[in-house]
């Protein structure tokens, strides 16, 4: 199994090690900073070069919601949209480029992005909290899932809302 943490050796991915595995299986941390053009690329390096050949699933899991940017439109601040962006759609697009090749060399690949419900266009009057910024963020990965899935017809590309 291999997780992605912004730091190795922080207290988060001493918590991963600590994890119980099955016999035979081992845990491969990688760093990955979501915001960090090259971290995904040297972290597929890095497993790639300790063996790795393929990667059956791919989750992006990463993001922020940033709830002092729960403002509406006339008030958002265009700031905070670009830091949603970054990390919420830039940062499962670097890893799914990254990780495309290990992902064609699986047998049933499955790239997975964590989305929200506040992402909804067709039923935003809904949602009953202003969610401008994140809710945009999450919409736009939501499109670039769907062109993922289009583009790459032999990967099962999906967004899950966690609840």
């Amino acid at each position: 199994m291999l997780a992605a943490v912004r730091n190795p050796s922080g207290k988060e991915a001493q918590g991963l090690e600590s994890l119980s595995r099955s016999e035979g299986s081992q845990l491969l941390l990688v760093k990955i900073e979501s915001t960090s053009n090259p971290d995904a690329v040297e972290a597929v390096e890095s497993i790639q070069s300790q063996g790795i050949s393929h990667l059956d699933v791919v989750i992006a899991n990463a993001g922020i919601p940033k709830t002092e940017a729960f403002l509406e439109v006339a008030r958002m601040k265009t700031s905070d949209l670009i830091e949603l962006i970054d990390v919420n759609v830039d940062g499962p697009i670097r890893l799914f480029q990254a990780t495309l090749p290990l992902l064609r060399a699986a047998k049933q690949p499955k790239f997975v992005v964590i989305s929200s419900a506040v992402s909804t266009i067709t039923n935003a009057e809904y949602i009953s909290y202003t969610v401008t910024s994140y809710g945009a963020s999450k919409a736009a990965l939501n499109f670039l899932l769907r062109r993922i899935h289009i583009e790459n017809p032999d990967i099962v590309a999906i967004a899950f809302h966690p609840g």
